[in-house]
């Protein structure tokens, strides 16, 4: 759909063709202001980070709420998720989400300041 918006200030000069210049300028000038507004929104709406699903999780911070062995589960915004980590974990801590694999979480603890102490 948002093509189509790409092609009006191409489309535009054809106004040049039917309509004097001094008709055709103002009418150009309003088309690629607008197009060009448009192209910005956009773009900005690309580059924003998702805020539903899987992909959105990522890089989130949940907090360890049970551990029993090698099985975990973190609370993550209200819910609670199984986790999976390649280091210990206990109850408590903060950990990250690197991702997700179906109903599991695959997460790595968040460094906290006294751990970047020198």
């Amino acid at each position: 759909m948002y093509h189509l918006v790409l092609v009006l200030p191409l489309l535009g000069v054809i106004l040049f063709v039917f309509l004097s210049w001094r008709v055709a300028l103002p009418f150009y000038v309003v088309i690629l202001v607008a197009s060009l507004g448009t192209y910005g929104k956009i773009i900005q709406a690309q580059r924003r980070r998702p805020i539903i699903g899987r992909r959105s999780m990522i890089g989130g911070e949940a907090a360890v709420v049970w551990v029993n062995g090698s099985d975990t589960e973190v609370e993550y915004k209200g819910e609670t998720w199984r986790a999976l980590s390649s280091q210990p974990l206990h109850q408590g801590q903060h950990v990250m989400i690197e991702g997700v694999e179906g109903l599991t979480l695959r997460v790595v603890p968040v460094k906290s300041g006294d751990d970047l102490a020198p």
